[in-house]
């Protein structure tokens, strides 16, 4: 399953509706969430601590939807849902740019970050393969 193709941003959704971290961690946190590797991305509407919805675009559809937007490669993406990056590693150590939003108004968000990775780590499985 490929993690930037509908399948998995939908299973993703459902894993974050039922992480109680991200309840916890992204209770304050409204926004549309892009996640971009190549010409591929995800949109995600979080809301409360849920996920309202994933819609899985073109980078350039992502980018102009969403409110702020994380850039990799698919292979720093897998190393971070597969847990072998960390995420505030990899946007410090020029892994993870981001193209639309700000570093200082995420910085409150880390642990929402975290807890988004570790649903994707419970959703998908066989990440890049078809």
């Amino acid at each position: 399953m490929n993690p930037f193709e509908q399948e998995s941003a939908d299973a993703w959704c459902k894993a974050i509706g039922q992480s109680e971290a991200f309840r916890r961690e992204g209770r304050n946190w409204k926004t549309r969430l892009g996640l971009i590797a190549g010409a591929k991305g995800i949109l995600l509407d979080l809301e409360d601590g849920s996920c309202r919805s994933a819609k899985a675009l073109s980078a350039e559809e992502t980018l102009r939807e969403a409110d702020t937007a994380f850039s990799s490669s698919e292979e720093t993406w897998r190393a971070l849902i597969e847990g072998r990056e960390n995420m505030v590693g990899a946007v410090m150590g020029g892994k993870v740019q981001i193209p639309k939003g700000s570093l200082l108004a995420l910085a409150g968000y880390a642990g929402a970050a975290s807890a988004l990775l570790e649903a994707a780590r419970k959703s998908v499985r066989g990440i890049g393969t078809a």
